[in-house]
């Protein structure tokens, strides 16, 4: 009988609503930050476009005079509010049955290393994974395809080896750019007919994903 191979060798997670429900501290803390910087408070859900993008981009993009401060600002009141933030139910046990399978794990995320740390390494989570890319490892960004193609240099995959699961329209975007399979994650999803090569309501349905294929 032929060795069972793995469908995906590696699985690369983004963090921000695909690991963490971090969507109600992240837009609180940025309102915050925004009646400081311009007098002006928007309403959670124009601010949800923010979700998936590294944090100074959409600064520039909301036209803050200062992004830079204003992000190191961001952060801080972003820890503030950590209580709001959680693990999503079901995905401690998918990585441990990924690593039991033999699965690499990586992370491919817009937030800063500053930002990963924090709330990664609070839940035990970070010292999971065997690879990690970063907004600041990178020169483009997510939708750009780079933080995938550094995470494939990294570690040596080829695309067709390659999961990246997460819950926006970059990180699709970004998937299919680096000619990579997407998993749309739909617990964390704001739009659930993001474009995508899996459509998953339930991280365990992941493990299946991966799992090898019957007679292989």
């Amino acid at each position: 009988m032929e060795e069972e191979t793995l469908s995906f060798k590696c699985v690369a997670f983004d963090v921000d609503g695909t690991l963490l429900d971090t969507e109600k501290a992240v837009l609180v803390s940025l309102q915050k930050v925004l009646l400081e910087e311009t007098g002006q408070t928007p309403a959670e859900e124009e601010l949800r476009f923010v979700l998936g993008i590294p944090g100074v981009t959409a600064l520039e993009q909301l036209g803050v005079p200062d992004p830079g401060a204003a992000f190191d600002k961001w952060v801080a009141y972003a820890r503030e509010v950590d209580h709001l933030v959680t693990v999503f139910p079901g995905i401690v046990e998918l990585l441990d049955e990924l690593q039991d399978a033999g699965v690499t794990l990586g992370l491919v995320t817009s937030r800063t290393r500053i930002e990963l740390d924090g709330d990664l390494v609070h839940f035990g989570l970070l010292e999971r994974f065997r690879a990690v890319v970063c907004a600041d490892d990178t020169e483009g960004h997510k939708p750009d395809p780079d933080p995938l193609l550094k995470l494939m240099a990294d570690t040596g995959f080829s695309p067709g080896e390659v999961l990246y699961i997460g819950d926006t329209v970059y990180d699709s975007q970004c998937a299919r750019a680096a000619g990579v399979k997407f998993a749309l994650a739909l617990w964390g999803a704001g739009d659930p007919n993001v474009p995508c090569d899996y459509r998953v309501a339930h991280p365990a349905e992941l493990a299946a994903i991966c799992r090898p294929a019957p007679g292989r």
